[in-house]
Order: structure tokens, then sequence, then C-alpha cells
């Protein structure tokens, strides 16, 4: 019980990394109840009928709210770009491992992060991601961006939307999937046949490596095989994010 409390009295970061702000972003994550909201702000400048609606929205959800100035919300979040909300996270959710192996989507589509380390690239691919229907995100725990408010907001608030499953090691993640049928693919500029020759209709996992190294050797090896972006220019590679939505789009298209 002790530990379930503190869990819930965490803070995303300390006290100035802990906020997210927004309207859309901090409407959207209350409405989705999934990440704990320790309080919100609003800008006493918002409108009466606005400032109700939200009210009566966070006490469905038990949230406390807190009418103040914007110029106070500014001094909080330390940026002008607020909107009039501001919401104190706690630590984000990821969805268990033990929960997508024991209740498996039908034709799942896996993407799999190995060490994403940029918080832009990551709430980019999060939110291609969630538009091209991705079952669920796999990621890492040691080398990889983790779900702050940077990353929120990059995804435009698609982090309430995607299950975004942290892993101790991605490689038994990988093979765990596979023993359900699975097959992985890893994204690579050095894949002989280009992705649309790849059938990827059924049940996948797609592999996006670090933005500077690419996939680990480690992850490589247990790949069933790899694809690649057909490219024109000279500069011969993708940024990670891009090259996340030309792959989730490619596997969507053939669905």
């Amino acid at each position: 019980m002790a530990a379930a409390k503190k869990r819930r009295d965490a803070l995303l970061g300390n006290h100035q990394r802990c906020w997210l702000w927004g309207r859309h972003l901090v409407r959207q994550t209350l409405e989705a109840n999934r990440w704990p909201i320790h309080e919100i702000r609003l800008a006493d400048r918002l409108g009466e009928e606005e400032l109700s609606r939200l009210q009566s929205l966070a006490d469905r959800h038990h949230v406390p709210v807190l009418v103040e100035t914007a110029t106070r919300l500014t001094q909080l979040a330390k940026t002008k770009d607020h909107q009039g909300y501001l919401a104190k996270m706690g630590i984000f959710p990821y969805t268990p491992a033990e929960d997508l192996l024991q209740s498996p989507v039908q034709n799942p589509l896996y993407l799999i992060l190995d060490a994403m380390q940029d918080a832009y690239n990551f709430g980019a691919v999060i939110r291609s991601a969630e538009v091209f229907g991705a079952s669920a995100i796999v990621v890492g725990k040691h080398r990889q961006a983790t779900v702050n408010s940077l990353v929120a907001r990059s995804s435009v608030g698609a982090v309430n939307r995607v299950p975004i499953v942290q892993s101790a090691d991605v490689v038994t993640m990988i093979q765990l999937l596979q023993t359900q049928g699975i097959l992985v693919y890893g994204a690579s500029e050095k894949a002989v046949e280009p992705i649309f020759k790849h059938d990827l209709s059924g049940p996948i996992g797609l592999v996006i490596g670090n933005e500077g190294t690419g996939i680990s050797s480690e992850v490589q090896a247990v790949c069933d095989g790899f694809v690649r972006i057909p490219l024109q220019g000279e500069i011969g590679s993708l940024n990670a994010a891009v090259a996340a939505g030309i792959v989730l789009y490619e596997a969507t298209r053939q669905r």
C-alpha cells in the first residue's frame, strides 16, 4: 500500500518539469484519465463558461483546480505558451509488458524503439503510431527517452491514446512477441529489399533504432528480417521519427 501511494504521489519531474500546458493537451489528458494529474491551474482570463466546463470535468476525475493569473502560470511553467492551462503531472503510466503479452489483439502492429533518445523524435513517433493505428509502442528502460512533458507536447497528446510498454530488455520482449507469431522487421538502409516488397499485412513488429547508431547488434540478431525505405538523395538516411512514420504508413497501406 505504501509503495502504491508513493507512485501516486510522485511527480513527473522537479517542480518546473512536472507541468503540462496548453488547452488541447491538458483537456485531452484530463479526459483520457490515464495519466495521474495532481492539480490543474487555469488562468482567470478564461471565460466563465470555459472555466466551468473544466471544473466539471476535473471534479468528475477528482482533480483539484486552482484559478490564478496568467502571469502566475507563466512563472510556474517558464513559458507564455500555456494558453491559460497548466497541469501538474505524476509519473507517466506505462502499460505493463504482461498486459501486452496476456491480452493480444487481433492482427497487431507493434512499433519497437531501440534506444531512441531525442524527446522531440519520441513524441513525433508516438503521434505517428497513433495516427496509423499501431496497437502499442514498445520501448526499453536504458538509453531511451522517457515520457515527459516535452514528449507529450510533441506527440500532440497521442501519449494518452496509444499504449506505451516499457520493457527492461527489448531483446527479450521481441522474443516473447515472436512466440506469439509476430514477425519482427528492423528498418535499416542496409536492407536488401525495399519495404514494399515485404508482406506487412499480418501480425508484425517494426523496429526503429537509435538516432545516431541505428538498431543495436543485439536487436538485429533477433529480428526476422529487415526493410529498407527507398531513398533518392545523397544523404542516405532519414530522421528516425520520419522513418517510423513511413514504415507505419506502409504497414497500414497494406492492411
